[in-house]
């Protein structure tokens, strides 16, 4: 398993993090291929709601960070800090 962080900016959004890792595709690209809406993406990235993922949808991230080179545990993990960043 791919032990590399996230290297994503203090307060940046680990799903944005993400998008720009794959090349800065758009929200819009990115809710494509995780079957899920834009608006979905820019809530999950605002914090507005925690993400809610079906599992062929984490199938498809997991898919994603494997392409990134990132692995769900440190996508977690970032995910987490991220969370509790203004808690």
């Amino acid at each position: 398993m791919i032990e590399e962080k996230l290297q994503s900016e203090e307060g940046k959004s680990p799903l944005k993090a993400l998008r720009e890792r794959l090349g800065n595709i758009s929200q819009e690209e990115l809710a494509r291929r995780l079957g899920t809406s834009v608006v979905s993406i820019s809530r999950w990235e605002r914090r507005v709601k925690p993400m809610s993922l079906t599992v062929p949808q984490i199938r498809a991230l997991l898919r994603e960070l494997r392409s990134a080179n990132w692995d769900m545990e440190a996508f977690l993990e970032e995910s987490s800090s991220y969370e509790n960043a203004e808690a």
